[in-house]
């Protein structure tokens, strides 16, 4: 009997430390074993930097025990936290056109080698998983809240989905690869520019966040690519009202000054002041020809006196000499 006992705690101790090593674990439900292959396939999705796709490069497969369990060793994970795949693919291309509409063979999620994944046998073929990954926890999340937008109708409110997502994501969402893929959602829906372009501030702080992080650059070169290019768009678009502001503003001031020239021009020339009758007599003298002591003689004043008369008069008329008066008469 001491015996059996030690054996079993050897079995047990044994299972938990294989149990350890497994990262991804658990079982799934197969409604006809006979059209699907008997293998899990594991891989890793990246974003194409260049083409702004998805890539999937598959990592491992493992074969499926009778009960439906399968795993994969903790080995196969990064440190890093990365989005991987499971899936189970029809036994034929045949099965697969009839299948492929009608059974979701795969589940996404985000791991990393120090964290564990566990998949219960439920209703679907993947059912609900238990994870020890706070990004994966928040992206679940994710998923609920953008449900109710996956079958778009008429009715859809682009506006609306974008006042919530946007929300979501910024204020409930605090792990940088959840945000991403929230981000990712937006520009699927082409609203992601129209958003940048409302509040650039947000998104420019946010890519110098995910750059000081320790994500793969490639998962958001999209975001910085297109944040470049509205950049440049506001940038140009600032320039442009600049211009039309610098414009509207120059032809401002050349209207003002050209009303207040003739402003000054009209209260100079209503400002003049008449001659007085012996200026005029003086006036019409000159312009007879006149000499001042000539003037000085036929008015009966001193010469004195005619060339005070003559400053008043090209005062007055806003003139500087005998010439000027002459061609003024």
């Amino acid at each position: 009997m001491k015996n059996w006992n030690s054996i079993f705690i050897f079995l047990f101790l044994l299972n938990l430390n294989m149990f350890g090593q497994n990262c991804v674990s658990g079982h799934v439900r197969i409604e006809d074993p006979k059209k699907w292959e008997q293998l899990v396939h594991l891989s890793q999705i990246e974003l194409e930097e260049t083409t702004n796709t998805y890539r999937t490069t598959t990592i491992a497969s493992t074969p499926l025990t009778e009960e439906g369990f399968f795993a994969f060793d903790q080995d196969l994970f990064t440190s890093k936290e990365r989005i991987y795949k499971i899936q189970l693919n029809p036994i034929s291309a045949e099965e697969k056109n009839k299948l492929s509409n009608k059974i979701k063979n795969f589940q996404l999620f985000i791991l990393s080698k120090k964290d564990t994944i566990y998949f219960s046998k439920g209703e679907t073929m993947f059912g609900e998983y238990t994870t020890s990954n706070s990004a994966d926890l928040e992206w679940q999340k994710l998923k609920k809240f953008e449900a109710k937008y996956e079958n778009l109708t008429d009715d859809f409110d682009p506006k609306q989905y974008l006042i919530e997502t946007k929300g979501y994501v910024k204020d409930s969402l605090q792990i940088l690869l959840v945000k991403l893929i929230g981000i990712k959602k937006l520009d699927d829906q082409n609203l992601l520019e129209k958003d940048a372009k409302a509040n650039p501030e947000y998104y420019l702080s946010f890519l110098k966040e995910l750059k000081s992080s320790e994500l793969d650059p490639s998962t958001y070169a999209y975001l910085e690519n297109k944040l470049n290019f509205i950049t440049r768009e506001i940038v140009n678009h600032k320039y442009k009202v600049s211009l039309w502001v610098n414009g509207i503003a120059f032809l401002v001031i050349v209207v003002l000054v050209l009303i207040a020239v003739k402003s000054w021009k009209k209260s100079k020339t209503s400002k003049v002041i008449p001659l007085s009758k012996q200026e005029k007599a003086i006036k019409n003298l000159i312009i007879s020809g006149k000499s001042n002591k000539e003037i000085a003689n036929e008015l009966f004043i001193s010469l004195s006196t005619v060339k005070t008369h003559i400053t008043n008069i090209y005062s007055k008329l806003n003139i500087s000499s005998r010439q000027d008066l002459l061609l003024k008469k």
